[in-house]
């Protein structure tokens, strides 16, 4: 039987609306060094985006080589395979992998190639001491996998699926047809459900079938919420938030798979958040001033980052986000934001006037009557006094 940890997009150094997030991370891989203690598996699967920037600050760098050195004394006979993701520098994580090959952890910055610029499979294989193969695939843009062995010509969107299914024909020869075989990428399967991640971000999505078939679980990073994308494939998820939009249970994975063709069966390790990311109120947006009182009444020892979520008509109140700070002055929570939930009227018909009564009005008559049309509601007194000033300005520019 194989025994796996599965974790993946630690995000090591993020820098969280100005906090420095080091001692909730420091928790986190503490939590983990005590699992792994207590249930001794065959490997940790890191399955990418172990630090938030290409460019990690030195403590961030000391918070992942000090709890690496910790992971590997709490069990010396595991191994440990650590693959990049988007969010990591491959050059960066390449640059010291040999050294790292000293204290059991094999590392996997970027797809090797043989001499001919060709994919070299057999460094990415990682054989578990006669109890499984890991294949391990660091993130890649899909049109940037390089040539199978023997193959001169392939169209950029064939090879990554070519890689994939060669990898793993690759792996289950090396387990002759018995051992588990283990499938690690960092890569966003379509149709996941991605809380927390912006929608409108690009993603490079991929289906299944990419991935190929072979494998007897694909221990998935990318997508920071924890799900089954099927039976056999499964993204861990973040193991400390990342986004206030990430409402999810966070853990690390424990896998367990008996012989080559057996189904994985896994369980998960909750990991508590020593700060955790709160909305308040968590679910429906509210006026500024009752969302003022909330936070004004949280309790002084709460350590939470906290998001207020708040229904606008048109503005925040002048100076919401500082009344906002004052309140957890004295607070040990960490206020970061305002989310605006707008409830502005439906906007009416834009209104037609011909070139004549276009003519007839001033710069400002123009912009309250495009206000009314965008929004549905008049300019206010504040806002026309602002456009005035600055409609002056740009007169007095083109005079000069």
């Amino acid at each position: 039987m194989l025994k796996l940890i599965h974790t993946s997009d630690w995000h090591l150094g993020q820098n969280f609306y100005g906090y420095d997030r080091s001692e909730e991370q420091k928790d986190f891989l503490d939590q983990l060094t005590d699992i792994v203690r207590k249930h001794t598996p065959d490997a940790l699967l890191v399955s990418g985006d172990i630090f938030h920037t290409p460019a990690p600050s030195n403590a961030a760098v000391n918070l992942y080589v000090n709890a690496m050195l910790d992971i590997h004394k709490a069990c010396p006979s595991m191994v440990i395979v650590v693959i990049a993701g988007n969010h990591d520098s491959a050059s960066r994580l390449d640059s010291d992998k040999r050294l790292w090959q000293l204290a059991g952890v094999r590392v996997l910055g970027s797809i090797g190639r043989d001499k001919d610029g060709k994919a070299d499979l057999g460094s990415h294989l990682v054989k578990i001491d006669g109890k499984g193969v890991v294949a391990a695939v660091p993130f890649a843009y899909p049109a940037s996998f390089p040539l199978l062995p023997g193959v001169d010509e392939m169209g950029r969107g064939e090879r990554q699926q070519a890689y994939f299914q060669a990898l793993l024909d690759h792996a289950v020869a090396q387990g002759h047809d018995e051992l588990p075989v283990v499938l690690m990428a960092h890569l966003a399967i379509a149709d996941s459900d991605f809380m927390g991640h912006d929608r409108d971000m690009k993603m490079e999505w991929v289906d299944l079938g990419t991935l190929g078939t072979g494998y007897d679980y694909a221990a998935l990073g990318h997508i920071h919420r924890p799900q089954d994308v099927s039976e056999r494939v499964r993204y861990c998820g973040t193991p400390v938030p990342v986004s206030f939009d990430e409402q999810c249970e966070h853990s690390v994975s424990i896998v367990e798979i008996d012989g080559h063709g057996a189904l994985p069966r896994v369980e998960t390790r909750v990991i508590k958040n020593l700060k955790p990311l709160h909305t308040l109120p968590p679910h429906e947006a509210v006026d500024f001033e009752t969302a003022l009182q909330q936070l004004q009444a949280l309790n002084p020892n709460d350590r939470s980052y906290i998001r207020l979520n708040v229904k606008v008509d048109q503005f925040l109140p002048t100076g919401a986000q500082e009344q906002a700070a004052q309140a957890v002055k004295d607070k040990q929570c960490r206020f970061c934001e305002i989310k605006k939930t707008a409830t502005m009227p439906t906007a009416r018909a834009a209104a037609v006037m011909t070139v004549e009564e276009f003519n007839r009005k001033t710069p400002l008559d123009i912009a309250k009557q495009y206000f009314i049309n965008k929004y549905g509601l008049p300019m206010d007194e504040q806002l026309q006094e602002m456009f005035t000033q600055v409609y002056e300005s740009v007169k007095e520019e083109i005079r000069k």
